[in-house]
């Protein structure tokens, strides 16, 4: 085994050869993107691109150098050395594995050895790309190094051309913007070499300017609010503020040209947004056996919310003018992250005082972690209603009993009930499914009543004195139940409106406070068909059709038989539709009270006191009219001169209008720049274009009718 380390150093080296060559190529790359994170973010960015770099171009070494394996040493030490004899693998197996001959060939290549070490195995360096890779990085980095900031060649574009520079007047040789961001917003510290920022509202701008040659005195000047005075530390000079709404301002200095505005955007910390998880709706009906409640709500915020949130519980009691109501408040805390938060606690609606006819109302108040002022968001209202028609027994752990509905479900909703009975049918025992085919078939036979109210029928079973109003709070009378041999029930025959019979025996079969006697005493009990004489034949007939096939879909629900039920229950539908789309009640068609006509004179063509001749067009004075004059001036035309611009009234009018304008700063930004720097052709087109988003589009006005053709022009003629 004495001979493996001889033969593997060939093999480190060979690795070592392969990583610098890798090196040697990649790292000009590196630097030109070292150099580019410099130039464009400054310290922070070359120092991410060094690391980054680096590490890619270490892996890609690493990987490069992988190739150089044991069987590429192999192959080489045998194409290299013929008295290996292809043998070069013997060394690298154990000697006590070895025997007769194999044995002896590995005695006889260990002796031979020595000469593997004159062999060099390493790759040749790959000259010509190297110095073609280096080239191309010094000339690269160079123009990064050298390429004009965006602050230099504004700083030079805003010097007058008929200025003379004199030798110890100030430039502008580099600025740079620290923005520290608020501390309840987690934002790191940054810096950018761009005058224009966007920031955090409350974050702390500070400016690390240079001058060559120092001037005396510099500072910040903000049009709307206070200067800022620059202190000069050593080279530099800083200066800091705070920004608490969108500002302009520029760099002065004393001797320096006239900067043009640049502009602070303050991002303002939206409230938090309550948004409600469970239930789905914001109004929920209690369910029979129901005994707690847990609604869930996730609060979010763009920078993060307060872990411990308040729950607002409201209970109310009574009905009518007797509502009282019971508030109490309970902390919440929330589970997730900072930005999103998650807060639900189960309700016990016995400890709330829930009873029939309340309503249980919580909402969630949330606040977000700003500073010093913090925002405080109250969330969607959610209400768990315990309707009066369930009436419960021993609290809510009673069963409900069903009565009456204050509205009758539609056909389309039986339709729906009956199609989801169907399909839960295999998982339903049959008593479950009598049941529920039963309701739906209760259903079926309040809709089919109350649509045959305007048919002339008075009752389920044809006497006169059990109809049910659907306002009625009476339980419905329960009809026999009908067999698939019971015949469909025919509307009652019409007859007239106090004719042969009596209306006391029915006010005397009502008990106190019935609909029937409340009927009997304030106006008629029953239909007598005048309701049906308001439709066409047609519209009598579907809705007759209807209610027959309304009862054959009741019948059939009746004995729980949903699939032979659908059919007619869909009829029914496809009718009430019909019916509705025919025509109703017709009703006499009212015009409009046009004077008389005078036919005096008529066909004389006297047209006094009818319509002006020449109507003139009102003056109006349009609200933009400053800046629709200064965006007619700024038009650029072939051989005309440039026309005045009223740029101080053009400035107190985007003032003014600031409120509706998209982006005020940008337009007086640069009505200044134009105001500096005259003839500028650029500054002046981007001025037109800003103005031409800011004005008002006019409101249309009516326009003359236009002329008559030579016909027209006769027959006007003609009347004169």
């Amino acid at each position: 085994m004495t001979a493996v380390p001889v033969l593997l150093n060939h093999q480190s080296a060979a690795r070592t050869r392969a990583g610098l060559d890798t090196v040697a190529l990649g790292l000009p790359a590196v630097l030109i993107v070292v150099a580019l994170g410099w130039r464009l973010v400054g310290m922070t960015g070359a120092v991410i691109a060094t690391v980054f770099g680096l590490a890619a171009l270490a892996a890609i070494a690493v990987w490069r150098s992988r190739r150089f394996d044991q069987r590429w040493l192999i192959g080489e030490l045998d194409s290299r050395i013929p008295r290996f004899e292809d043998s070069t693998t013997l060394l690298f197996r154990d000697r006590s594995a070895l025997a007769g001959l194999t044995a002896l060939q590995r005695d006889r290549l260990e002796s031979r050895v020595h000469e593997a070490a004159a062999v060099d195995l390493r790759p040749g360096w790959s000259r010509r790309p190297i110095l073609i890779a280096w080239a191309v990085a010094v000339v690269l980095i160079a123009a990064i190094l050298l390429w004009p900031a965006a602050n230099d060649s504004r700083t030079k574009a805003a010097a007058p051309s008929g200025a003379t520079a004199g030798a110890t007047a100030p430039v502008l040789t580099g600025a740079r913007l620290r923005i520290t961001p608020p501390a309840y917003t987690g934002l790191p510290v940054r810096e950018q070499t761009a005058l224009d920022a966007r920031a955090p509202e409350g974050s702390r701008v500070e400016w690390l300017i240079d001058f060559a040659p120092q001037p005396s005195s510099a500072g910040l000047e903000f049009p709307e609010s206070t200067p800022v005075s620059l202190i000069r530390d050593g080279q530099r000079w800083t200066g800091a503020r705070i920004l608490d709404r969108p500002l302009l301002y520029r760099i002065e200095a004393a001797g320096l040209a006239q900067q043009r505005l640049n502009r602070l955007d303050a991002i303002a910390d939206a409230e938090p947004v309550v948004r409600l998880v469970e239930p789905e709706s914001q109004l929920v009906q209690l369910t029979p056996g129901q005994t707690t409640w847990t609604p869930v709500f996730e609060a979010s915020d763009d920078y993060g919310v307060i872990e411990t949130a308040t729950l607002r519980i409201t209970v109310t009691k009574g009905d009518g003018e007797n509502i009282t109501f019971e508030q109490r408040t309970m902390p919440l805390r929330g589970q997730g992250s900072a930005k999103q938060l998650r807060f639900s606690t189960p309700l016990d609606l016995a400890r709330e005082g829930m009873a029939a006819g309340s309503d249980l109302i919580v909402q969630l108040v949330v606040t977000d972690n700003r500073a010093p002022e913090r925002q405080e968001v109250e969330g969607p209202s959610v209400i768990l209603r315990w309707p009066t028609s369930l009436a419960m027994a021993d609290g809510l752990d009673g069963m409900a009993m069903r009565v009456m509905p204050a509205y009758f479900a539609s056909q389309r909703q039986i339709i729906i009930n009956a199609e989801a009975l169907i399909a839960e049918r295999r998982r339903l025992e049959p008593r479950a499914v009598m049941d529920r085919s039963n309701v739906i078939g209760e259903e079926q036979a309040a809709l089919r009543l109350r649509y045959g109210q305007f048919m002339g029928e008075e009752a389920e079973g044809g006497g006169g004195s059990g109809i049910i109003l659907p306002t009625s709070d009476a339980p419905p009378a329960r009809a026999p139940l009908p067999t698939s041999d019971t015949p469909a029930p025919t509307a009652a025959p019409a007859h007239d409106d106090h004719d042969d019979h009596d209306h006391g025996d029915e006010a005397a079969g009502g008990a106190m406070g019935s609909e029937v006697d409340v009927l009997n005493e304030f106006g008629h009990a029953h239909d007598t068909g005048e309701a049906a004489t308001l439709f066409a034949p047609q519209t009598r007939s579907a809705l007759a059709r209807a209610l027959d096939a309304m009862w054959s879909s009741e019948r059939e629900l009746r004995q729980g038989r949903p699939e032979q039920a659908l059919p007619h229950a869909n009829e029914a539908l496809e009718l009430l539709k019909e019916a509705q789309r025919a025509t109703r009640v017709f009703l006499p068609r009212l015009g409009n009270d046009l004077p008389p006509v005078d036919f005096a004179r008529r066909l004389t063509g006297k047209r006094e006191d009818i319509v002006a001749e020449n109507p003139e067009r009102p003056e109006r004075s349009p609200a933009d009219a400053v800046a629709a004059d200064a965006w007619r001036a700024l038009e650029e035309r072939p051989g005309s001169t440039a026309a005045p611009l009223a740029l101080g009234a053009l400035d107190r009018w985007a003032r003014e209008n600031g409120g509706r304008l998209a982006d005020p700063l940008a337009l007086r930004a640069a009505i200044d720049t134009v105001r500096n720097e005259p003839a500028c052709l650029d500054c002046r087109r981007r001025l037109r274009a800003l103005l031409w988003t800011a004005l008002q589009r006019p409101a249309p006005s009516p326009g003359r009718r236009e002329a008559p053709g030579q016909r027209g022009q006769r027959y006007l003629d003609a009347l004169r």
